[in-house]
């Protein structure tokens, strides 16, 4: 294939043999517009267009409803678009606009699963969207887990919902997506709060970004991309010899004391993952440890979206 964008897409879609019908996150913005087109020129025909207008920007919002779903129309795929009150569930919840999109585009996409009784969703993610997330975890404590950054495929845990997550395009730069849409002349629609300061990830990449480029050179988010890729294969690993201690509903505090810090931590984290607990890091993992302080710790710590994880008779669980 000559066309290096549809190549890398292709590559990246060679795991899906399995999967008869996938979900597909489109927001109309540049990239999720570049992955639908990338995945019907690729002979994608079983899809489900889902949208979620997050009632965040007035009139623009319900454009970028009507444009997915015309979209989705031209190319023949069925287009499931859903409404949330973000502001609101952010302020009754007590977290970032962020976190709240976040969690209501995750609720969206586990109730359009189970309806369509179809678990995998593919996003729009791409290799600078990784650099940004990379550095972003590393400011705020995440370890080696979320420097890491995203997977091409993960699993998450949506209330009684399990759902895969692929990301196809983890190993496209947004240079090259801009340079497809351009030669197919594809529009899209363009978000104005992708440039707001009110949100970390935008503060991120218009300044902290630019600034780590004059000062190392246009190249570096490839050094970045690089250890993503090594803090990857070193996660695999630990992700397995944690899985024996945090494979449960439940930890055992007797177990996970006896066990070295570092497993410790990484026991919690995936523990809390696979319990539904959003935005973790460092603070969240330590809180939870000094449950296992059964002398002088607390026996009930608070958790992201008003959850808590407690102790019992010798059992950490979350409530």
């Amino acid at each position: 294939m000559d066309d290096p964008f549809l190549s890398k897409l292709a590559e990246a879609a060679t795991g899906w043999a399995g999967i008869r019908r996938m979900l597909v996150g489109v927001s109309g913005g540049r990239d999720s517009i570049a992955m639908l087109h990338g995945l019907h020129d690729l002979g994608r025909r079983a899809l489900i267009v889902v949208h979620l207008d997050h009632g965040l920007r007035g009139s623009a919002s319900i454009a970028d409803a009507n444009f997915v779903r015309r979209t989705a129309a031209q190319l023949g795929y069925r287009c499931v678009v859903g409404h949330a009150d973000v502001r609101g569930y952010a302020a009754e919840r007590g977290i970032s606009i962020e976190h709240a999109a976040r969690e209501m585009r995750h609720l969206f996409f586990a109730s359009v699963a189970k309806r369509e009784r179809c678990r995998a969703i593919v996003l729009a993610h791409h290799a600078d969207d990784q650099v940004e997330t990379c550095l972003f975890n590393f400011l705020r404590g995440s370890g080696a887990a979320g420097l890491a950054g995203m997977r091409a495929e993960s699993i998450h845990r949506i209330g009684a919902i399990e759902m895969r997550f692929l990301r196809p395009m983890l190993a496209i730069r947004r240079a090259e997506i801009d340079a497809w849409m351009a030669a197919r002349k594809l529009r899209w629609r363009e978000d104005a709060s992708n440039r707001s300061a009110e949100y970390t990830r935008n503060r991120i990449r218009e300044r902290v970004l630019p600034v780590i480029a004059a000062e190392f050179g246009p190249a570096f988010p490839e050094a970045i991309l690089r250890a993503s890729e090594i803090f990857s294969a070193e996660d695999e690993w630990m992700r397995a010899e944690a899985a024996q201690l945090a494979g449960g509903a439940e930890l055992s505090v007797a177990t996970l004391s006896a066990a070295p810090l570092a497993l410790r931590r990484r026991a919690v984290r995936q523990w809390l993952e696979a319990c539904g607990i959003d935005d973790i890091g460092f603070s969240e993992v330590e809180r939870v440890l000094s449950l296992l302080d059964v002398a002088n710790g607390p026996a009930k710590i608070n958790l992201p979206s008003g959850r808590h994880a407690r102790r019992r008779q010798g059992k950490l669980f979350i409530e």
